[in-house]
């Protein structure tokens, strides 16, 4: 077994949920998973300790801030530019006592530096050059903590497109589910991205493959590429009135996070369990 984290003691207590052992009753072979808890790309309060195999209440806490979209769209300026001044700041949240509760945040747990005038990326976290696989850890961790499932993030499986690299994997009542994160730009998604995701969504097989678009706006031009390159199958529409969430092809799902991650991927799980599994195909 290639396991990344064998040598992790408090990580091998939560091995008790057979996640691996799910994939290989349904003939997968796992060649590795990222760390749950260590991954070095995620994003980690400085201190974060671990208590009985779990992260800290410090974890924690960036967890629930990080499933906020303001909190995820000011940390990802501020970490992709030099320095941010309030006023640049107060362009992405008009409010200002909430734009001072995250920047408090931020601050006081040294995700960010403020020199009184601008705030900085704590050089800390250098290393971090894009929130994807913070992005990846938190549906995993929502998977596992909401839903008490198991889950993983950046799982490597033989036989599935681009080395079989899944952003997360988890099994909900025994049925599996994909989800692909995208954290950038939607305008920066390229009609090999959507490929990508749909060989690995036919390769993997999955009863639920989700497209997650961590956007509030509309995604009609991304679920046009989608369905341009679907070569069977029907096409992807819309599910609900605003336009945020879509389904099509039997299995295949795209959604924004218009009001929160834990929202979006909450209505694709409505959506499967009250209307979507009941279909023949």
């Amino acid at each position: 077994m290639n396991f990344s984290t064998h040598n992790l003691p408090y990580e091998q207590e939560l091995n008790h949920d057979q996640f691996e052992l799910m994939l290989r009753r349904q003939g997968w072979h796992l060649i590795r998973y990222k760390s749950m808890y260590t991954d070095s790309r995620v994003i980690r309060l400085r201190g974060t300790s671990y208590e009985n195999g779990h992260p800290s209440g410090r974890q924690a806490a960036f967890y629930q801030a990080f499933g906020d979209n303001t909190f995820r769209k000011i940390l990802r300026h501020v970490f992709f530019h030099r320095s941010c001044t309030l006023v640049d700041l107060k362009r992405i949240c008009s409010s200002e006592p909430k734009l001072k509760k995250y920047l408090d945040f931020m601050t006081e747990h040294q995700l960010l530096l403020y020199d009184g005038t601008c705030w900085h990326k704590n050089p800390y976290y250098q290393h971090i050059d894009n929130l994807g696989p913070t992005l990846e850890w938190y549906v995993a961790e929502w998977f596992r903590t909401w839903l008490q499932v198991p889950a993983r993030h950046g799982v490597a499986l033989k036989d599935v497109a681009d080395g079989g690299d899944l952003d997360v994997v988890a099994f909900v009542d025994g049925i599996r589910v994909m989800v692909e994160c995208k954290s950038g730009s939607p305008s920066k998604i390229t009609s090999a991205d959507l490929q990508l995701f749909l060989h690995r969504a036919a390769d993997f097989n999955p009863e639920i493959a989700v497209l997650l678009i961590d956007t509030e706006s509309k995604i009609e031009q991304q679920i046009a590429m989608l369905n341009r390159l679907r070569t069977e199958g029907g096409a992807l529409t819309a599910q609900d009135s605003h336009r945020s969430l879509y389904w099509g092809a039997r299995h295949i799902y795209a959604i924004n996070s218009r009001v929160s991650i834990a929202d979006s991927l909450s209505s694709v799980l409505r959506l499967y369990y009250s209307k979507i599994r009941h279909l023949s195909f």
